[in-house]
């Protein structure tokens, strides 16, 4: 196995473009490393992007947060920025594993990786996140819920780079919130987890509301044609039934050792209602841990 550990962006950018599919970039290591040592992973060419300068940046304006793809889980539930910015996520992170791991993992490789049980994609995606991908031919940015393809799986090519995740901040009327359901006490991946963003006008009718649900299908689990529904229509408990009711009854979620997909499927139905009515009536927003 050969290591490189290239110093700028371009340096990086070339080396895709010279090994393509026979390399396997790594950042904060904590799922490659994890995967290498119980013999999942193989690489022909590690590339570690440790030397890789301005990718750890987290940039917050009137606008949007922009997180480098080196920024730690840990540096953004830290900032003071991104707190303000964004508290539900923020609060979420606070739930990630532990604070080694938060130390090392980052935000590229978190939704580079694709794992259907992670919490951090799921939330970037209510928020209606991109991902800016570079490669010798330039830039690119897509939507995260159409960056993560399948389970483990995203869409970025064989050549390009997750340089940044470029998050909208929510409307100043609009509360967000998350609700991350274990079902095992032995680890901290959710059984079901479901993020809110409900918005209203003065009047308390829906202006915009989002469901992702995380850890029971290969991607974050929405239905927006579900949700921009109730635009226009009150924001309360019988908007919120609609869409739990619509949530339990379409999804198609797995069966593991988290639980079966019957089990899964009450869950989510429960649990986005909970979170709808949260995301409307809590003065903050938030996560929290069942």
């Amino acid at each position: 196995m050969r290591l490189s550990r290239p110093t700028s962006i371009n340096e990086a950018l070339g080396l895709l473009e010279d090994h393509g599919e026979e390399c396997t970039i790594i950042s904060g290591g904590t799922a490659v490393m994890l995967m290498m040592r119980n013999g999942l992973l193989h690489p022909e060419h590690l590339m570690s992007l440790d030397r890789l300068p301005g990718l750890e940046r987290i940039t917050v304006d009137d606008g949007q947060v922009r997180l480098g793809a080196r920024a730690t889980l840990l540096d953004v539930e830290r900032s003071a920025q991104a707190q303000a910015a964004l508290p539900t996520l923020t609060s979420a992170l606070t739930l990630v594993a532990n604070h080694r791991v938060r130390r090392q993992a980052t935000v590229g490789g978190n939704v580079s990786e694709a794992d259907y049980a992670s919490d951090p994609p799921s939330i970037l995606v209510t928020f209606g996140s991109e991902v800016r991908l570079a490669s010798v031919r330039g830039e690119r940015s897509m939507p995260l819920a159409d960056f993560l393809l399948d389970y483990y799986t995203n869409a970025a090519e064989p050549d390009e780079l997750v340089v940044e995740v470029v998050v909208p901040r929510p409307s100043p009327t609009a509360r967000t919130t998350y609700i991350k359901y274990l079902s095992r006490t032995s680890e901290d991946r959710p059984c079901v987890g479901v993020a809110a963003y409900v918005d209203t006008d003065v009047s308390g009718r829906c202006v915009d509301v989002r469901v992702a649900v995380a850890g029971a299908t290969a991607t974050p689990f929405t239905l927006p044609e579900v949700t921009g529904d109730v635009c226009g229509k009150p924001g309360d408990r019988t908007a919120w039934k609609e869409i739990a009711e619509a949530f339990r009854d379409g999804i198609r979620p797995i069966s593991d050792v988290r639980g079966s997909a019957a089990y899964r499927k009450h869950v989510t139905g429960e649990l986005v209602f909970r979170a709808l009515e949260n995301a409307s009536t809590a003065g903050t927003d938030g996560a929290t841990r069942l």
